[in-house]
């Protein structure tokens, strides 16, 4: 039988403050979900940013929680922006569910969450290999889990997917960019927000990677920098060291006056390039 993943230690984590209306996190308990709705059906999804990854021949999953409840460093107006409760389907209120019910099922059951974590990325691993294809999957499609240490043996199961994701944490960016007991398979990509500037332009100093969200239009280059299509796909482990991904701003995205998104972006003149390289 094959290994799987289990902890007998329920994550010690803070529910925080999400910007999804439809949530029922801060209204009834995790428990009080999982009694109402049941647990969820499943936990890894597709998004139409994961099926651009076939573009370059990656077949890519993505884990949502409740958007908001374990991103510690996220401000209010990425709260209200996040494209995991703003855009497409993921407005729908069945959306918000299931959504709920997979955060409430590894709050109260982490061991059963494992498991099928475990599945899932099993089926997505032999997926991927009949066809000809690199496995990846985003744990942190609306959250900011440091998985690197709540569940380090996920990375060590599945040494053939790449694991990806974005973080608003410095401290889990710079642990990446030291490669300080990191999983070699696993990328993080900093994104900025209107408080993270200074950091932003430091870590792309240090060969990392920073998604920018932008409006109306993403420029050709921003701080000096170039600035890549994030929008082609989403296999950010793919991306040029030191590159800034830009993101067009959907949904309510594209009202944000927070200072998440950069509207009108001007890039800098040729001469005040190093001027950004030393901010």
């Amino acid at each position: 039988m094959e290994k799987t993943l289990t902890t007998d230690k329920t994550p010690k984590l803070n529910i925080l403050r999400s910007g999804d209306p439809k949530t029922s996190f801060g209204r009834i308990s995790a428990a009080e979900i999982l009694d109402q709705y049941g647990p969820p059906k499943s936990l890894l999804s597709t998004s139409l940013k994961t099926e651009k990854c076939l573009s370059v021949a990656v077949l890519a999953r993505v884990l949502y929680f409740t958007p908001g409840v374990f991103c510690s460093h996220a401000t209010p107006g990425c709260l209200a922006a996040c494209l995991g409760h703003s855009s497409g389907r993921m407005q729908m209120p069945t959306h918000a569910v299931a959504r709920d019910r997979r955060t409430a099922l590894y709050l109260e059951a982490p061991q059963l969450f494992l498991q099928m974590l475990t599945l899932e990325l099993t089926f997505l691993e032999q997926d991927a290999r009949r066809q000809g294809l690199q496995a990846a999957a985003r744990l942190n499609g609306s959250s900011d889990l440091a998985w690197e240490e709540l569940h380090p043996e996920i990375f060590q199961r599945f040494p053939n997917i790449h694991f990806f994701d974005y973080t608003k944490n410095p401290a889990r960016m710079n642990r990446f960019l030291q490669r300080s007991n990191w999983p070699a398979n696993y990328h993080l990509t900093f994104s900025a927000q209107a408080n993270n500037h200074e950091q932003s332009q430091r870590f792309l100093e240090q060969g990392g990677t920073v998604a920018a969200v932008f409006w109306p239009e993403v420029p050709e280059s921003y701080w000096g920098r170039s600035v890549i299509d994030g929008d082609a796909h989403d296999a950010r482990f793919l991306d040029t060291a030191g590159s800034i991904v830009g993101l067009k701003a959907k949904g309510s995205a594209k009202s944000d006056l927070s200072g998440f998104v950069i509207r009108n972006p001007q890039p800098l003149p040729k001469h005040d390039e190093h001027l950004a390289l030393a901010a």
